[in-house]
């Protein structure tokens, strides 16, 4: 039945995404394609510049409204299925609680891999005429294994890039877990329901920020223990442990404090 709801939000999520996405490849088209011809004609008038620039500017609007207008779709259709009436034929579905709260999380999941990859392509598309890419990805290899030699990554390669990848999904899960307890949990009142979802929201952030605050401070009275300076604080397989057990933490309590509410205190009247 899972399948049968993540299909389902797919598609009525991609009826608004995939234009979206559709939009913002073609504008950066536009641009590729005017830089090509200003290329070519170096000598271009006033207008020309105005009009390069009018159409960069819109680009990277498209490029913010892209991630924006994606995560706001994900947290919505939480909002409207489940917390309007709605709810009333989602909760009488042949499902439990869990099935429909990780139908929205893979839904977002993907969905913002798919928004990621479309702005990847849309700045090489306006990147294609202008950059020069002779030993382009010679020179991004060595960036990389100068990056990871800096910070002391003690694990293979291959390896590292799969711990950043899971580490990269979860950290999705949570930011929207933490917006979907938020709004479950303001909802389990009965009045007054946004205002206190939003409330719930600030107080989550808040304690994402100080969690954050105090790992820091935390490796770096480690670093300076270990090595009598903050030089250690680079040690990058540290901070990924802590990051990864910090990740996990929130993703459990988000997603504990999300199924709660949807089963236990859910307040549609």
């Amino acid at each position: 039945m899972l399948s049968k709801l993540l299909k389902y939000e797919l598609r009525a999520s991609g009826r608004i995404l995939l234009p979206v996405y559709a939009l913002l490849l073609a504008s950066a088209g536009c641009c590729s394609l005017f830089y090509k011809l200003a290329a070519d004609h170096p000598y271009r008038t006033g207008a020309a510049s105005v009009l390069m620039g009018l159409l960069m500017m819109a680009f990277w609007i498209f490029v913010v409204a892209t991630g924006a207008i994606t995560a706001l779709l994900m947290i919505y259709r939480f909002y409207k299925n489940y917390m309007t009436d709605e709810g009333y034929l989602m909760f009488t579905l042949p499902v439990n609680r869990h099935q429909l709260i990780w139908a929205k999380l893979l839904s977002a999941l993907l969905y913002t891999a798919a928004s990621a990859v479309a702005v990847t392509l849309s700045i090489l598309l306006v990147l294609l005429p202008i950059a020069d890419w002779s030993g382009f990805w010679g020179d991004l290899g060595e960036l990389l294994s100068s990056i990871t030699e800096s910070l002391h990554f003690g694990v293979p390669g291959p390896l590292l890039l799969l711990w950043i990848a899971v580490l990269a999904i979860l950290t999705v899960f949570s930011g929207f877990l933490m917006v979907y307890a938020a709004i479950a949990l303001g909802h389990s009142f009965s009045n007054h329901k946004i205002l206190l979802s939003v409330v719930f929201f600030i107080a989550f952030s808040l304690a994402m920020q100080a969690a954050g605050l105090s790992s820091f401070a935390f490796q770096l009275t480690v670093g300076e223990q270990t090595s009598g300076s903050a030089a250690s604080l680079l040690d990058g397989t540290r901070f990924l442990v802590i990051d990864s057990i910090e990740t996990l933490v929130a993703c459990g309590v988000f997603y504990t404090l999300t199924w709660y509410s949807l089963q236990k205190r859910l307040n549609l009247q």
